[in-house]
């Protein structure tokens, strides 16, 4: 079963923004790691993967368990999903029973990094392709 499907299938209304990769991980940069230095983002790889924010240490985050707690316990409105290297984004609306199972059963299908922000961008919530880093919730 597709994301999309899956996602409907709880209760969820999901709206597929087409094109809009690439401006949602622009936001998602600017709001949550422009801390960083240009330099500090190429010494760490963050063309590639934005998460290496986290991974590589720059930004305090939760990770593991504790990243999954403090995700469980936001409030979830409205949500987006926007993925590492795909134009896609999902916006979700009534997603307050949003967990991660749904999304980590979901996201393995597709291999892919994941990245969940609310509606403001005031927190973030990353599940990564790698089975050793993350996930990672971070608020601003």
């Amino acid at each position: 079963m597709k994301m999309k499907d899956a996602l409907k299938k709880k209760g969820m209304f999901v709206k597929k923004l087409s094109n809009q990769g690439k401006l949602f991980r622009k936001r998602w940069e600017h709001e949550f790691a422009s801390a960083l230095s240009v330099l500090q983002k190429k010494k760490i790889y963050m063309e590639q993967f934005l998460w290496h924010a986290f991974s590589y240490e720059k930004l305090p985050c939760l990770q593991g368990e504790q990243a999954i707690q403090a995700f469980e316990q936001q409030i979830k409105n409205d949500c987006y999903l926007l993925f590492e290297h795909d134009e896609r984004v999902l916006q979700l609306s009534k997603c307050k029973h949003l967990t991660s199972a749904d999304l980590s059963k979901n996201t393995n299908m597709y291999l892919e990094d994941l990245y969940v922000v609310d509606e403001d961008f005031t927190w973030t919530y990353v599940i990564t392709h790698e089975s050793s880093c993350g996930p990672y919730f971070y608020r601003t």
